[in-house]
Formats: C-alpha cells, structure tokens, sequence
C-alpha cells in the first residue's frame, strides 16, 4: 500500500489479517493496534505472530488461504520480506506496518513510520505492484527480496547484530560500516541480461529494487520499485578523494554517473 491523499478515510477491505513479529511490537501492540483500526471505524483485524521457525511466510499462506481480504506485516524487513515469500503472486495487497530497525522499504515506499499513519495508509493506500528479487543462495536455496542483496561493505554491515541495534538503532549499520569499509576490494565478474560479463572490482556490489539505505542515504536514486528492472551498482572508492566524493554524491542523491568511484548497470 503506498500513501493517500489526505482525508482519504479507513475503508474494510474485507477480512484483514496482521502477522506481527513479537519482539518488535512489544506487549500491548495488539491493544494499540485495535485501538487505531477501531476509532477509524474497520473492524479489529486478525492476530497472528511470527515465530522462530516461521518468520511470516506460512501465516501469510495461512491468511491467503483463509480468504483475508488484506495482509498487514508489522516489524522489520525481515518479517515483510518473510510475509511476501507467502503472498507473492496471490493478488492480496499487503500493507506495512513499520515496527524495525531500518524499514528498508517501507522508506522507499514513502510509507510513515507512524504507527496510526501506516495503518492509515494500509487501510486507505493506493495499491501499486512492486518488482522483486529472487535470489539464489547456492545449493538449491532461493530467496526473494523487495529491497536489495549484495555482498561486500554493505552486507556487512547490514548483518549488525541484534543487541547493537537495539542500543544504538540505525547507528548500529554505521558502526559495523566503519569497521568493514576498511577491507580490501573485491574482483567481481557481472553479467547483465545477454551482455557478456565484464570485470570490475569493489568494495561492495549491490542488486537493488529500490535504492535508499538507512539515514535517507539515497544510494540508487534512479532505482524505481515498479519500472520492472533491477539495478546494480558496485562502490570501489579508493583514495579519500574518491571517498569524499562518493560520500557528497550519496548523501545528496546525485546521479551515479558523475562518480567515478560508482558503477551502474541495469
């Protein structure tokens, strides 16, 4: 679901479902929720949680399959992305309800992170198809991802561990940034579509859907979540001229093909 205009008031949309990630919502989340649904006069949703076992994927089948009219998945990335892997293809809309770290997409999609704003926006959203990516992991493992995947830098510090981002929010990713953007770069062989491979190096390499990281950082502002293609761009700064200047360019949400130390392909 993506914003409406203003003043546009909560429609039913039929039998709504929320998988909610517990440890993100915490323990009245339930209670907040009815709360905001009710006062704009929808029925309370359904309630189910994700699990250790099951982040979201088979309750979404579960709710498709039971006939909800909407799917609401509340937490962070990981548990949209896990209540996606159910519902891809279904035709069901998904709404997002921010309740993470970073909220990757919810961000790109210009969904609030406001509690009451999102439900606002899932009740009463414009709904909108959306690209994905799916990714293979190696030995028969493949996943699907609506944000981006890479390996290098930014991987890296996307895996910040847990406790540090419940300390330190989104200051965690910088924190691990700072440490692995120190690591030497990587000879990387792409291939696009039919073109023939060719050979850069970098410090980190992404396939993205959508091109916002954490603090507003616009790193692909040409990605677009529902034109259909997938972008790559690899980041191989070198001396702190070339940091510097990648730096300003990302901060700002210039255009990649005035850096150098910036390689896009679609």
């Amino acid at each position: 679901m993506f914003p409406a205009p203003t003043g546009t008031d909560i429609v039913t949309p039929g039998r709504v479902v929320v998988i909610a990630h517990p440890g993100k919502v915490g323990d009245d989340g339930r209670q907040r929720l009815e709360a905001i649904v009710t006062a704009g006069g929808a029925p309370a949703p359904a309630w189910v949680t994700t699990t250790r076992d099951d982040p979201g994927t088979g309750q979404a089948r579960r709710a498709v399959e039971d006939g909800a009219g909407m799917v609401l998945a509340w937490g962070g990335d990981g548990t949209v992305l896990g209540v996606i892997e159910g519902m891809v293809g279904t035709g069901v809309p998904l709404g997002i309800l921010p309740g993470g770290t970073g909220n990757l997409l919810a961000r790109n999609l210009g969904i609030p992170l406001d509690l009451a704003a999102a439900v606002a926006t899932a009740y009463a959203g414009i709904n909108r198809t959306i690209d994905l990516l799916e990714v293979d992991l190696g030995h028969g493992e493949r996943r699907l991802s609506a944000v981006m995947c890479g390996t290098g830098w930014d991987a890296e510090m996307m895996a910040a561990p847990e406790a540090l981002k419940r300390r330190l929010g989104w200051g965690a990713y910088a924190v691990v940034g700072a440490v692995e953007v120190r690591q030497r770069p990587m000879r990387l062989l792409i291939a696009v579509d039919d073109e023939p491979e060719v050979e850069l190096r970098g410090r980190t390499v992404l396939v993205a859907n959508v091109g916002m990281l954490v603090a507003g950082l616009d790193l692909i502002p040409e990605a677009a979540p529902d034109d259909g293609l997938l972008d790559v761009m690899v980041i191989d700064p070198s001396t702190p001229l070339d940091w510097a200047r990648t730096t300003t360019g990302v901060v700002r949400g210039t255009d990649s093909s005035r850096d150098p130390s910036r390689t896009h392909l679609r």
